[in-house]
């Protein structure tokens, strides 16, 4: 009696949790129910196919679809999506507000904060119309980042709903998202790693690159080995772009990156000159304590005040100027710290001595003869430049 007593308790448990899990799945499937949609594939002319926790299902393909008519996700990639039904099996989703799920997807989008796509309708007073599906809604300019055009289709956080207005955010959306990038790189990047970027802005001091929806920056000393003064001169806004890490403060917000560290360092292999010889360079800034020039093969090198040639207290800035062309010996090439040493007074010298020997050439008597006076006060100048 017991054990037929104990197989009714049994069937009565196996029926309630079959009828607790039809209930559950009726209620994960109304319209409006928010999904984690998996994008599975994305070949066929009408449909998007995506895998969910409720089974597979499909997304309209124009939902996805850019201004040029190209798909803007990759398989594997997830997606929020909402339940507008489910037919033979296959659930049917919706990425904006639409039909029963409307009201659903808004109410949803307001109190768990997920987005919604909106496509910007026109710039009004105060803000954007903008359309959520079949619903409409304002934006107000505070809440959106940039200025984007009419037809740009964004993410949104609905933040006021009512029977009479939607109110909604790009910029909280946006914000919310920084933040769950920056989780993801918490756990994920670390100092010496190298990573894939793309440049998204140049100034005087750097290269920002957007890193996994962050920026990190790429200061001006390590974006080549050598001397440069501008960003531009190495790197473009939005090129994509292999980099290093160096340092990450999360508390700060600061990820300081690399180039120059991926790169073949120039002062390990063979140099183009040596010491001694003469060159063709480039004024390239000019400082007091001495004049930075641009040689061959982009190195660059400090002509020391005492190297300029300059009578003592004549400022460089007065007789040198950015762009003009020096021919410059080479003084000393320190690899170690990376540094080149010129002199214009050397090649001023090396002339002034060719001119001597080349006016006693022209000037040499058939029979010996004493050296002018002329030639005397010159060798006597050339030397004591020697002895300096």
């Amino acid at each position: 009696m017991k054990s037929k007593q104990i197989g009714r308790e049994k069937a009565d448990s196996s029926f309630a949790e079959l009828l607790e899990a039809s209930m559950d799945g009726r209620q994960e499937t109304r319209p409006g129910t928010p999904v984690q949609a998996r994008i599975a594939s994305t070949r066929d002319k009408d449909f998007i196919f995506v895998n969910t926790h409720l089974g597979a299902g499909v997304i309209p393909k124009g939902q996805l679809l850019d201004q040029d008519n190209r798909v803007t996700v990759n398989p594997g990639e997830t997606i929020q999506a909402y339940v507008l039904s489910r037919e033979n099996g296959e659930l049917h989703l919706t990425l904006f507000p639409s039909g029963k799920a409307q009201k659903a997807i808004l109410e949803h989008s307001l109190q768990e904060k997920l987005p919604v796509l909106g496509t910007i309708q026109r710039k009004i007073k105060g803000g954007y119309e903008v359309v959520l599906g079949e619903a409409s809604a304002f934006c107000p300019m505070s809440q959106m980042e940039g200025d984007p055009a009419p037809g740009s289709v964004l993410n949104f956080l609905v933040i006021e709903l009512s029977d009479r207005k939607v109110v909604v955010s790009n910029r909280s959306f946006r914000e919310m998202e920084k933040e769950r990038q920056k989780e993801v790189l918490q756990h994920e990047l670390e100092e010496g790693a190298i990573i894939q970027g793309t440049v998204t802005n140049l100034l005087d001091f750097g290269a920002f690159v957007e890193i996994g929806g962050m920026e990190g920056l790429i200061p001006l000393s390590e974006l080549s080995y050598k001397r440069i003064r501008h960003p531009s001169e190495v790197v473009t806004s939005g090129q994509p772009i292999r980099v290093k890490v160096l340092s990450i403060d999360w508390k700060e917000e600061r990820i300081t990156l690399s180039l120059k560290s991926l790169l073949e360092n120039p002062w390990q292999g063979q140099m183009p000159f040596a010491p001694g010889d003469i060159v063709e360079a480039t004024v390239e800034s000019i400082k007091n304590f001495g004049v930075f020039a641009r040689l061959p093969d982009g190195f660059s090198g400090l002509i020391p005040m005492s190297e300029t040639g300059l009578p003592r207290g004549v400022a460089a800035d007065k007789e040198f100027h950015r762009g003009e062309q020096l021919r410059l010996m080479i003084l000393d090439v320190d690899r170690q710290k990376e540094k080149i040493s010129l002199s214009l007074r050397r090649v001023q010298d090396a002339d002034a001595r060719k001119e001597y020997e080349q006016y006693m050439q022209e000037n040499q008597p058939e029979q010996k003869e004493e050296v002018s006076s002329f030639g005397k006060a010159l060798l006597a100048s050339l030397n004591q430049n020697d002895k300096g």
